[in-house]
């Protein structure tokens, strides 16, 4: 009997705490403000260092800067060696025989050297032959105001040795003392030119700075021809026209302008191999 009341007794206490919740559930308010914000913690210890990540990519090459002020002239350098002799690209050079022995006259003449420059006109015959034109021992003729100049020899050389050895195709050679240089073909023979019987020239005449036509036979076969006007130069010097070869046949035809005032001239034909033949030459206006 007592059991069964504190079993009641027990319910009815069960059901009056969940009504108590249930009243209170029933009757709470809204929400109230957020409080505070709470003080930081404590800093806790460093933590380890990780593991060190790869390397980046390079980054692109920045602007060039500014070029800085050039810096002082470097010492002077040591001379370098000395070069060959030079031929003056200006300069030039000719004789009034282009076929000559060394004991006769001739006359040499140039141009495009230094004004006022001392020349020293010299044939060279071998590496360890070159006299000086006339026996001279220093310069023959300065060049004028226009750097030309016209000097006459009576012969190259008297010396025996030299003589000797001097036939052949030689260098006429002009040397400026300020160093202007220049030089043409000379042909050197061992005895005086003369007119060979079987060779002829013939022109049929030109008028003032005109064309005239120059043919020629009985020439050695493929020498060399000098045409030139003999005595019409300022001093008396020949004055060389042109130049060409014979064929095999020993014949040639030439043309070249006159420039020649009206007049009779006589007309050399030089051959490197010694023949030779004139003509007269008739300058006059058609």
């Amino acid at each position: 009997m007592r059991m069964r009341n504190i079993s009641k007794g027990a319910a009815f206490a069960l059901l009056f705490s969940v009504f108590s919740i249930f009243v209170l559930i029933a009757c709470r308010g809204p929400a109230g403000a957020a409080g505070l914000s709470g003080l930081p913690g404590n800093s806790g210890s460093p933590g380890i260092q990780g593991a060190a990540g790869p390397p980046g990519l390079p980054g692109l090459p920045g602007n060039s800067g500014n070029p800085g002020p050039a810096g002082p002239p470097g010492a002077l350098g040591a001379a370098g060696p000395a070069g060959l002799d030079g031929i003056s690209p200006q300069a030039s050079v000719m004789s009034s025989k282009a076929v000559m022995t060394m004991s006769e006259p001739f006359t040499v003449t140039g141009s495009g050297f230094i004004p006022g420059e001392p020349i020293v006109v010299q044939v060279v015959i071998g590496e360890f032959a070159s006299p000086i034109a006339g026996g001279a021992r220093g310069s023959q003729v300065s060049a004028n105001a226009a750097g030309a100049f016209s000097v006459s020899f009576d012969f190259v050389s008297e010396i025996a040795s030299v003589i000797e050895q001097a036939p052949g195709d030689r260098t006429l050679l002009a040397q400026g003392a300020d160093g202007s240089m220049a030089s043409s073909p000379l042909k050197i023979v061992s005895s005086p030119r003369s007119t060979s019987p079987s060779s002829s020239l013939l022109t049929g005449g030109a008028e003032p700075a005109g064309d005239a036509s120059i043919v020629g036979a009985g020439f050695v076969a493929n020498e060399f021809v000098s045409i030139a006007v003999a005595g019409a130069g300022a001093n008396g010097e020949d004055i060389i026209l042109v130049g060409g070869q014979a064929n095999s046949s020993g014949a040639f035809s030439l043309t070249t302008t006159i420039n020649l005032d009206e007049g009779i001239y006589t007309l050399r034909a030089t051959g490197s191999n010694g023949s030779e033949a004139t003509a007269a030459l008739v300058v006059a206006e058609k």
